[in-house]
């Protein structure tokens, strides 16, 4: 890969982490009683999902597609392996996430609490707590959470989609300030563990830590 197209996707994978979502009261939508039901089910397959592994597919918000293994431990605990040719990978090891480039040695590092995947890796999941629920409806067996959270800097938002007869989670979707979309499809999950500890170790080549807003 060129250094380029590694830069590229590092700006996309950035999309999903560093991007925090923000709503005034006023996006914050009524729920009808089987949206409420709709959505504790949606908690419950999150806090369900303890130790976790699986495949991941991601795609830019220019359509670039890069895959790879997926690994989740809650409380907030997370690892994407990309696949060759790609170099990267991105941990969370409960307070930092990371973006790294194994081939460049060089590793962005955001707070955990500054990310959209501080909804889904919190000790106790609960969006209505944690997050404004601007919709959610189902269709072609499938159930969509659209989401933006309480506290950020710059507008957005979060998309979770389930499976409608399991509530696994599929796809997450983050939307940025400008309207673009960066995408993760999960497959292949399957509960496991215990992990390494070295699973969710970040390692500090060329560690370049980024603030909120920064």
């Amino acid at each position: 890969m060129t250094l380029r197209a590694a830069s590229l996707r590092a700006t996309l994978t950035s999309a999903i982490l560093a991007i925090c979502v923000v709503a005034a009261p006023a996006f914050a939508q009524a729920l009808t009683p089987e949206q409420q039901e709709t959505l504790q089910r949606a908690n419950s397959s999150l806090n369900d999902m303890q130790q976790v592994k699986g495949n991941f597919v991601q795609v830019g918000p220019d359509g670039s597609r890069t895959e790879g293994a997926f690994y989740l431990e809650r409380p907030g605990k997370l690892r994407f392996e990309y696949d060759a040719p790609s170099n990267l990978q991105i941990i969370s090891d409960g307070f930092w996430v990371a973006i790294q480039d194994r081939k460049l040695k060089t590793t962005e590092k955001y707070p955990l609490a500054t990310t959209p995947l501080k909804l889904i890796l919190a000790r106790e999941v609960d969006l209505a707590r944690d997050a404004f629920v601007r919709d959610i409806h189902t269709q072609e067996g499938f159930v969509t959470v659209t989401l933006q959270e309480r506290a950020g800097e710059a507008e957005g938002s979060l998309i979770l989609i389930f499976d409608s007869e399991t509530f696994d989670l599929r796809q997450w979707t983050v939307t940025d300030a400008q309207g673009y979309d960066t995408s993760i499809a999960l497959s292949d999950l399957a509960n496991a563990g215990p992990f390494e500890s070295k699973t969710f170790r970040i390692n500090e080549l060329g560690t370049i830590k980024v603030q909120r807003g920064n």
